[in-house]
């Protein structure tokens, strides 16, 4: 995924503008709950409402698609009797174990395609945001409330762009990077930071507050 999308999205998302998300106070995943994702205020920043962007209509599709598939299916039945946590450990080690990483350039040729799980599954291979989306559709069909799951865009130092998934288990968000050798409670995690977040019906910018009389946010 290039630098050059992510600034059209960011482009995109300053013109819309949407009212601000309810907080899902639930904290019980697989809770049915109709209001907004909870703001993904994480990696020590403040999320802030985008309107609409370049990748709403991807995350739509591939967080749409496959949570049913068989390789899905199968993977989501290793969970049962786990807690959140354990589930988010089972799942990352698994997919590392399944997916391997490769560009799309070198699975599908083309310079960027997000993957449905399924895809990535049977090919065996993915980038990050296929990877991210495998994990995601597995945590749905073990019964996470799909509004706990976010793919988060950002970039890592000395790499460049980047793509992780985001699950907000009861006690608090995690990242699961494909980068990483564990799921880490984000507050905890300083490799990675976001520029954009995508959930259900909602996207997010990434700005950090600067302290002083007007109390701004300031993008980074």
């Amino acid at each position: 995924m290039s630098a050059r999308l992510i600034c059209a999205a960011l482009a995109l998302a300053c013109l819309a503008t949407t009212a601000p998300a309810k907080a899902d106070s639930s904290g019980r995943v697989g809770a049915q709950n109709a209001a907004a994702p909870t703001s993904p205020d994480v990696f020590g920043t403040a999320a802030v409402a985008a309107g609409v962007t370049f990748y709403d209509s991807r995350f739509r599709r591939v967080s749409n698609t496959d949570n049913a598939h068989p390789l899905v299916l199968k993977m989501a039945q290793g969970l049962t009797g786990m807690t959140p946590e354990q589930q988010l450990t089972a799942v990352f080690n698994e997919v590392k174990q399944k997916v391997r990483w490769s560009s799309d350039l070198d699975t599908m040729r083309v310079a960027d395609l997000w993957a449905n799980a399924g895809e990535t599954l049977e090919r065996g291979a993915g980038d990050s945001e296929d990877i991210a989306t495998v994990e995601m559709q597995v945590l749905k069909a073990a019964g996470w409330n799909p509004r706990d799951l976010y793919i988060s865009i950002g970039r890592v130092r000395r790499v460049g762009t980047h793509i992780v998934l985001l699950a907000r288990a009861p006690s608090g968000f995690y990242v699961l990077d494909d980068r990483a050798n564990r799921p880490v409670a984000t507050q905890e995690y300083h490799a990675f930071t976001p520029i954009m977040t995508l959930g259900v019906g909602k996207s997010w910018i990434h700005g950090r507050r600067i302290y002083g009389a007007s109390g701004r946010l300031s993008a980074r």
